[in-house]
């Protein structure tokens, strides 16, 4: 894991949104109190989250300032992302679209519509910089808010290829990440909303891999040596011919109201050549490997057998390189970890500013704190036995040694058991089978322990008798 130390909430604050510029130099301490005050409480409003009117009425100042834009605020946390991006030797870069949805705050304005077209909200792009082993979240890339237009009846192909469309943000975000260091390998993953040949394209012009999962039957080439020509087929059926070379059971999480389980999978894999689409012309034929897992023989009562075809310009020409592009495409599930912190964790949706872009920039403050949930969530997992104190904030180990009462000076905390006691706080029981705590209830014990420590630092300056009393504990 990466040595950055996790610290209390103002100082993260500091280092997030300290080198923020925004047009007015005191905008900078107020991002950063907001931002405090937010990784304190994030599932509270503004009003709880600030602790005088003078400062809600700052915040609300801040967030419906034209001259605040979203990239102002969160430009430093990706630029901090990406330096730290550049000193592994491969990254996965993973990128996701979701939709927030303000339908229940109809007088919002400049808001688009969403789903059916009756809802009311707009899209948020994010690319997540993660490491697959062991998997870990380093911060977010780059993100793009983008407001659906509504359709345009009559609308010609020509036209809606001219305007900007909502699979945009796939390109944009690549250029806008740019290429790797030298020696350094970018992965960019993304789900079936990916498979866009100009993606593609984009990710090997900035000296970057791609590994996506199919969602359109290509055209293709593959060389056939009865045939002096390549033979062109079509992706799907020529992939689904192969034989399979391998099987494991793999762990498929939890998702859109389906359980976990374990599913037993065949592979296997081949190169083949991808052509254009025949509308998109310029663009040349993109030599890559495919990856097919499938469900031969999925379990009773499992009507959608999983079947991926992963594309990648990753050289993949063994088994284990096979099995590799299935674990790294993987990873992109922590993407929907990440939209569940900053719904549920940041409670984005529930905030109500009155127009989007104020919400906007609400989003680029709770961004970077919802990727603080997730790698406080990962500490555990990644290094249980490291102290604690090497990797966190002297002072948040020693409120929870407290606590929990189960450290003492010759047995430190460790990082797993900070992250238990923390967990405890918010709700944990940690009974067998109960597995390791959830992100839910680690968020609702961290916020307890901050009050904790904002209280011990309080009384530190306190000219009071039992101060000498507290200054003996630390």
């Amino acid at each position: 894991m990466t040595d950055a130390p996790i610290v209390d909430a103002p100082t993260w604050a500091g280092q997030t949104f300290g080198r923020v510029v925004l047009g007015d130099k005191r905008r900078v301490p107020r991002a950063v109190d907001l931002g405090a005050a937010i990784l304190s409480n994030p599932a509270a409003s503004l009003p709880q989250q600030l602790a005088t009117k003078a400062e809600l009425v700052a915040s609300y100042q801040l967030l419906h300032e034209p001259d605040v834009t979203h990239a102002a605020l969160l430009t430093p946390h990706w630029q901090q992302t990406r330096e730290e991006a550049g000193r592994h030797p491969l990254v996965l870069l993973s990128g996701d679209t979701t939709i927030l949805d303000y339908s229940h705050h109809r007088k919002t304005d400049g808001l688009g519509p969403i789903g059916n077209g009756k809802g009311r909200g707009y899209l948020v792009h994010s690319v997540l910089a993660l490491l697959p082993t062991p998997r870990q979240v380093l911060g977010l890339a780059h993100q793009i808010p983008l407001v659906p237009k509504p359709k345009v009846k009559g609308e010609t192909l020509r036209q809606r290829q001219a305007r900007r469309r909502q699979t945009d943000v796939w390109q944009e975000s690549v250029e806008a990440i740019g290429p790797p260091p030298e020696g350094v390998c970018w992965v960019h993953v993304g789900d079936r909303g990916s498979d866009i040949f100009r993606f593609l394209t984009t990710c090997l012009a900035q000296r970057c891999a791609f590994l996506v999962r199919a969602a359109k039957n290509r055209r293709v080439e593959e060389d056939d040596e009865e045939q002096d020509d390549p033979t062109i087929a079509y992706l799907f059926p020529q992939v689904r011919a192969w034989p399979g070379k391998g099987q494991q059971t793999i762990r498929v999480p939890a998702s859109h109201g389906k359980p976990a389980r374990e599913a037993t999978v065949q592979i296997t894999w081949g190169s083949i050549r991808l052509l254009p689409p025949q509308q998109d012309k310029g663009y040349a034929p993109i030599d890559a490997w495919v990856v097919r897992v499938w469900e031969p023989a999925p379990p009773t009562g499992i009507n959608e057998p999983i079947e991926w075809i992963l594309l990648t310009s990753l050289e993949t020409t063994s088994d284990a390189a096979a099995w590799e592009r299935v674990a790294q495409y993987s990873c992109r599930w922590t993407n929907e970890d990440y939209h569940s912190c900053l719904k549920t964790g940041c409670a984005i949706e529930q905030r109500n500013l009155g127009d989007q872009p104020a919400l906007e920039r609400l989003l680029a403050v709770c961004a970077p704190v919802a990727i603080q949930l997730l790698q406080l969530r990962d500490l555990a997992r990644i290094e249980p036995e490291r102290p604690a104190i090497e990797v966190m904030d002297p002072d948040l180990v020693a409120v929870v040694a407290a606590v929990a009462k189960t450290a003492s000076p010759s047995q430190p905390l460790t990082i797993q058991a900070f992250c238990v006691a923390v967990a405890k706080r918010g709700g944990y029981l940690g009974r067998k089978g109960d597995g390791p705590p959830g992100w839910k209830t680690f968020w609702r014990g961290w916020y307890d322990v901050q009050r904790i420590l904002e209280g011990v630092r309080l009384a530190r300056h306190l000219a009071t008798p039992w101060n000498s009393a507290l200054a003996r504990f630390w």
